[in-house]
């Protein structure tokens, strides 16, 4: 019993003396000036490769071969301008996603490297982006970044979809860059004047801007109109002007969104079907057990950070509830917001994950880690994070990497198909995973165009 009760206590010891060395070694990092710099660089490096990487593997898939030709038509996007008649047609006959949309047959105009280039640019901006939401006009750290970096890994439900896929890239990523970029502004106001010339350049700036934001995706720019209106309420509690920008901004934001949702396409394809008490109550049920069942590890986590910060703040508490408040009904309002949508797909989430993430950040970023067991949870859930990216990391490698050699290999056979003359070319189905989109029913029809023979998808016995 003794020899059990000294090994225990020898492996407790073990782990203290590692807590205490990874400590000192964070400590020593954070007050050396010359290194904090270094830190930066290889946490941008290591997020920049990771993505590019991962951009560079993903193929083509599903509705990016039906944005490679102006929408409603047999005719390849080849100019600016094809783009803008696809968008015509696509916000007459589909939806009103008319800015996402442009970006991603934009996208998929460019040289492949070049389309993932930017889509990987576009994700640091997003990233980074969430760490300004977070850390407002207060400095940062390299740590912070990396955590940012961990939560939307590891709580974005469908990361592939949302991140590596082009087309659902422009949609989510790009949709919600635009989205946070328009709210940073917001966000960094602490009470202060302009000169008359900037107030008048920052309200058309803003304003123009708003109606770009407002005009990117249904459920996250709804709530980011109630971000907005949310931060006005706390200006108020500070005693401060809302200012000329914040209104001209929200209206902007008002005029896409609704320039969004009323776009003819919308009613065509929702027909004259009517919302019943009955699918009101369905749809409330659907969408609350898709927030639970896919955000669940992140709501569970944003309750532990709300309870350790109401225990151990740094600095004015309150503040900074109202900030976690505001961020997180945002996401909230994002699922509930999916009521008027027949289905709600997980995707859909990328906003509201957002959105919960900065809130968390926020108590995060503002507990009192003078303490030394609260320094020890950052170094134990950063450490563990990173473990755990390397190993994933390599699933979702090898996972994309599956289908595009499959899209490789599918790619010889129709040549030869091609050459002997035959009439069409069957394939197993591809299903996806959580790193990459699958393919969607009528994936066969889009690829038939694209590649000029029919194809025939068979599903997986």
């Amino acid at each position: 019993m003794n020899m059990q009760s000294n090994t225990f206590e020898r492996v407790l010891a073990f782990f203290s003396r590692i807590y205490d060395k990874m400590e000192s070694v964070s400590n020593k990092t954070g007050d050396n000036k010359p290194l904090k710099p270094f830190c930066w660089i290889m946490a941008v490096t290591l997020c920049f490769s990771a993505l590019f990487f991962l951009n560079m593997l993903t193929p083509l898939i599903s509705d990016d071969f039906a944005y490679l030709f102006i929408y409603g038509e047999d005719v390849r996007v080849t100019s600016v301008s094809d783009i803008v008649q696809s968008q015509i047609n696509h916000y007459r006959h589909w939806g009103g996603r008319s800015v996402v949309h442009f970006i991603a047959q934009a996208l998929l105009l460019l040289p492949a490297y070049i389309a993932d280039l930017l889509n990987t640019l576009a994700y640091l901006g997003y990233a980074f982006l969430v760490y300004f939401h977070i850390t407002g006009r207060n400095k940062g750290n390299p740590a912070l970044f990396i955590f940012v970096n961990l939560a939307i890994w590891f709580m974005q439900p469908v990361f592939g979809d949302t991140i590596l896929w082009l087309t659902g890239s422009a949609n989510y990523l790009w949709g919600t860059l635009f989205i946070l970029l328009f709210l940073l502004p917001f966000r960094l106001y602490e009470g202060g004047r302009s000169s008359m010339t900037g107030q008048i350049s920052a309200s058309a700036g803003l304003f123009l801007f708003g109606v770009i934001a407002g005009w990117t995706n249904e459920n996250t720019a709804g709530a980011m109109i109630l971000v907005v209106l949310f931060f006005f309420v706390y200006y108020r509690s500070h005693k401060w002007k809302i200012p000329v920008w914040a209104i001209t901004g929200l209206a902007g934001g008002a005029i896409g969104y609704a320039v969004m949702i009323l776009a003819p396409g919308n009613s065509e394809r929702a027909g004259e079907f009517a919302l019943s008490l009955y699918v009101i109550a369905c749809r409330m049920f659907n969408c609350t057990l898709t927030f639970f069942f896919y955000s669940g590890a992140l709501i569970l986590s944003c309750q532990v950070l709300y309870i350790l910060y109401c225990r151990f703040p740094r600095g004015e508490r309150n503040d900074k509830l109202k900030l976690n408040i505001i961020y997180s009904v945002a996401a909230i309002a994002a699922v509930y917001a999916m009521l008027l949508s027949p289905t709600f797909p997980r995707r859909a989430l990328f906003g509201v994950v957002s959105f919960l993430v900065i809130g968390a950040g926020i108590l995060y970023y503002n507990l009192d880690f003078s303490l030394k067991f609260l320094r020890q949870i950052r170094v134990s859930v950063i450490s563990t994070g990173l473990l755990g990216f390397i190993f994933t990391f390599y699933l979702a490698a090898k996972e994309i990497n599956v289908f595009r050699n499959m899209t490789r290999e599918r790619e010889v056979k129709i040549e030869e198909a091609k050459r002997q003359g035959l009439a069409s070319c069957e394939f197993e189905r591809y299903e996806g995973g959580a790193y990459i989109h699958g393919e969607d029913p009528f994936s066969e029809e889009l690829m038939t165009r694209h590649y000029g023979i029919n194809i025939r998808l068979k599903g997986r016995d």
